[in-house]
């Protein structure tokens, strides 16, 4: 069974059960410059009821951060060169 790539990064996980809290809800809080774990944490409640979830919450939120960081080294690169 091939599943499409679109399809995977449209599916919403909820990370935290608790309080309804997606992946997506996660990385727009970090696009919109929460910076790590605890910004996340203190922005959208993540872990303020069982905790179980912040260890994958941070996981995503250092990938996102990662991601970001090469996507702005990336573009502000282009910009110098041009």
């Amino acid at each position: 069974m091939f599943i499409s790539l679109r399809f995977v990064l449209e599916r919403t996980v909820l990370v935290c059960i608790c309080n309804r809290i997606s992946d997506k809800d996660i990385r727009s809080a970090i696009h919109e410059g929460a910076s790590g774990i605890g910004d996340v944490c203190a922005d959208l409640g993540l872990g303020s009821c069982c905790g179980k979830c912040v260890p994958f919450a941070k996981n995503l939120v250092d990938e996102t951060v990662s991601q970001l960081q090469i996507s702005n080294n990336f573009h502000l690169a282009r910009e110098l060169k041009a």
